[in-house]
């Protein structure tokens, strides 16, 4: 028992041996002299100095890992280069298997890797057809939901139904009234008789010439002639 308590304490002290072993590796090469003027470039945004720094602190000290992780951000954020990105951020991994930043990093790589896919996309077109693609999705359900919206109105709206109104003093385009009648002169008649008869006045134009044929004159009249008696609107 008192062995195996002794052996727990041992792998304790070794894991923060290594623990406490990369913090101080870590703050070591933060005090490179190169890698102090990489970051200093870095601050006023000469990515090129930077860059150059560090890839100098590299060849100087090929084992030294904090170059490769200032070298990795970089090509992720400032100049663009997905495929060296990864790269140095799993060199450094490499170097610092230990290192408290691994989950952070691993993170890091995630997101290079699927800007790279997406850059690769873009490059062939196959990415834009993708975007032209969704729209088209995006404008047809748009499309259908308002040609559902429609359909939804047109069937809860009460149809009117369509009569025609004919007013009360419209006149049927076919009237079955007689247009004229026949009357047989008698003894003492004359025109205005006649109209007087017919049509409530001594108005006999419409008589006359109706009878033109056979009158002279609107004295010439006959027993026992027959005369056309026009109809005439009152």
């Amino acid at each position: 028992m008192r062995f195996i308590y002794i052996s727990l304490c041992i792998t304790l002290l070794a894991l923060c041996g290594c623990e406490k072993n990369t913090q101080t590796l870590d703050e070591k090469e933060e005090r490179n002299p190169l890698i102090k003027q990489g970051q200093s470039y870095m601050e006023i945004k000469d990515w090129d100095k930077a860059e150059a720094a560090f890839k100098q602190a590299i060849q100087n000290k090929p084992l030294m890992a904090r170059p490769y992780l200032e070298l990795a951000s970089i090509y992720q954020q400032h100049k663009p280069d997905y495929i060296s990105s990864i790269h140095y951020y799993k060199h450094y991994l490499e170097l610092r298997p230990n290192s408290e930043k691994t989950e952070f990093i691993n993170e890091q790589i995630q997101k290079v890797q699927m800007d790279l896919a997406k850059a690769i996309l873009t490059q062939s077109g196959a990415f834009l057809a993708i975007q032209e693609r969704d729209q088209l999705r995006k404008e047809n359900a748009e499309l259908k939901q308002q040609l559902t919206s429609q359909q939804k109105l047109v069937v809860n709206t009460p149809q009117k139904s369509v009569t025609q109104t004919i007013p009360k003093s419209a006149k049927p385009a076919h009237s079955t009234k007689a247009t004229h009648q026949i009357y047989t002169v008698v003894s003492g008649d004359n025109l205005t008789k006649i109209a007087k008869k017919f049509y409530g006045n001594s108005d006999y134009e419409a008589i006359f010439q109706a009878n033109k044929d056979r009158m002279n004159s609107p004295r010439d009249l006959r027993v026992g002639q027959t005369l056309v008696i026009p109809y005439v609107e009152n």
